[in-house]
């Protein structure tokens, strides 16, 4: 090699920057659990990944829409030195105990902000959640119709809009509280629910161990429930959840006692949270499965679609049921006479069954799922359970066609109003989705597209498309069978009978 040569690549070998690992590839550290949003996955609908109202954490701090509510975390912070009876100086020393180190290597990308500043917007930001958590549970913002009335009114001021809630107790005695100071306790209901939206958000967390430490150190000595009950810092989350998604299904409180119950769950932060009330009971992540047909094709198969009553499991539980005797017999399926007629319950044992639990749909349903979503594909990619239910979800459901059967049959809770527009959300929750060939859904896919793809399962597809679509139909068809046969009768009995 040439002199010169060699110099050059000495030089140019000895211009590469030497860092530390965890400055070269901060996602791959152990500790980090919260992630921007890759940035394909924003592009399909960067809404759904952004505050709207509260900024919680580094990624979001300090953007203009969202310092009215940095006054409100300061509120919140001295009514909680108030309520715990602690000082300032106690916080502090309880949040120095936590390493800045230790919390700072849970965020996927470094920030510019100096120590202090940045333990002090961690020590806000968790008192703010604590304090959000236990009031919404102390005196929730909306209460059962049947013992309390809501009242609305609404004052234009330039050009927005304020919505007063006053809540009227019926009491024996109204003079026992005083109005004005039952009404400031209470949250505003509009306010709380865009809160709840803004923290189940992946770029707006944090860390639930420093939440833990907080709450432990200043609440657990004060009992929102019962001396003798669990007064963990996981019961109120769950209890905060629980009291603004109850009716959509994602929390229960038996999955509660199930999940929790055991050995204490190393619960990263409050999305992670919820994602543990979507686990699936018994399956596993083994590999990718191809497309399974929709769910009118497979309705027209034969396949009847059921909502499970099993108390065991989610929503991302899933169960296709055969009988061993159809599995000999295929010819026995019955579905085309049930889709016409079900009052013949005694044959629903001679047709296949899908099984799934309800699925509420409603507005903030697709954020929720979104950052469900987007924090398997950065933190649990061999795990993604919810991914490989809406990708399921996905195959099942190509048209509006196919949400109306769903919805008929209550697999689908449609709170949009309009079952294209759930057609439409379903298709674009999977666009820059990507599963790493493992699905918890392989030996499902397998069974339906086993039964999908037989003969009979054809024929009885044809046969049910074709003459017993509906009930009007089904009873055409065996009209002409009967008036088919007597005419048949009627041509053979001269032969037959010889008078």
């Amino acid at each position: 090699m040439e002199p010169d040569k060699l110099s050059e690549d000495q030089e140019l070998n000895l211009s590469i920057p030497v860092l530390a690992l965890e400055e070269m590839e901060s996602e791959k550290r152990p500790e980090c659990c919260i992630y921007k949003v890759p940035q394909k996955l924003r592009e399909v609908k960067q809404e759904a990944y952004t505050p709207k109202l509260i900024s919680i954490g580094p990624y979001h701090y300090g953007q203009e829409n969202l310092k009215k509510m940095e006054d409100l975390k300061v509120r919140y912070f001295n009514e909680a030195v108030k309520r715990t009876k602690k000082n300032h100086d106690d916080f502090i020393r309880c949040i120095r105990k936590i390493e800045y180190k230790k919390i700072l290597h849970c965020y996927a990308e470094v920030n510019d902000m100096n120590e202090k500043d940045f333990m002090r917007m961690i020590l806000l930001d968790s008192i703010f959640i604590i304090e959000q958590l236990w009031r919404t549970n102390e005196n929730p913002p909306m209460s059962p119709p049947a013992m309390t009335t809501i009242s609305r009114k609404c004052e234009w001021k330039l050009d927005a809009c304020i919505i007063t809630c006053q809540k009227e107790t019926k009491e024996d005695d109204p003079e026992k509280k005083n109005p004005k100071e039952d009404n400031h306790k209470k949250e505003n209901p509009l306010r709380s629910y865009n809160i709840t939206q803004d923290l189940i958000l992946l770029e707006n967390q944090v860390p639930f161990f420093v939440l833990e430490e907080l709450y432990d150190f200043a609440y657990s000595d004060l009992f929102m429930y019962q001396q003798n009950e669990d007064n963990s810092f996981l019961k109120l989350v769950r209890a905060y959840f629980f009291h603004f998604w109850e009716s959509s299904g994602l929390v229960r409180y038996s999955d509660y006692v199930k999940i929790f119950s055991g050995k204490k769950k190393k619960v990263k932060h409050l999305t992670d949270f919820l994602r543990y009330f979507l686990l699936p009971q018994n399956l596993k992540c083994v590999r990718s499965f191809e497309r399974v047909p929709c769910a009118t094709k497979l309705s027209e198969a034969g396949v009847e679609f059921k909502v499970s009553k099993s108390e065991n499991g989610g929503v991302l539980d899933i169960q296709f049921r055969k009988s061993a005797l159809l599995e000999i017999c295929p010819f026995l399926n019955m579905s085309w006479l049930l889709s016409c007629f079900p009052c013949f319950k005694c044959l629903e044992i001679m047709q296949p069954v899908l099984e799934l639990k309800s699925f509420v749909i409603r507005d903030a349903t697709e954020s929720v799922v979104r950052n469900l979503m987007a924090l398997e594909q950065c933190h649990y990619p061999w795990e993604a359970y919810v991914c490989n239910y809406i990708v399921l979800l996905d195959h099942l459901i190509n048209t509006e066609a196919d949400v109306d059967l769903l919805v008929e049959k209550n697999i689908i809770v449609n709170w949009l109003g309009n079952n294209k527009a759930v057609a439409i959300l379903i298709n674009h929750l999977c666009q820059q989705i990507v599963e790493g060939n493992h699905s918890c859904y392989f030996d499902l896919s397998e069974k339906i597209k086993d039964h999908y793809s037989s003969r009979w399962s054809k024929l009885m597809a044809s046969f049910t498309n074709l003459y017993f679509k509906d009930f009007w139909r089904g009873t055409a068809t065996v009209v002409g069978i009967m008036v088919l046969f007597f005419a048949f009768w009627n041509f053979l009995r001269p032969f037959v009978f010889h008078t």
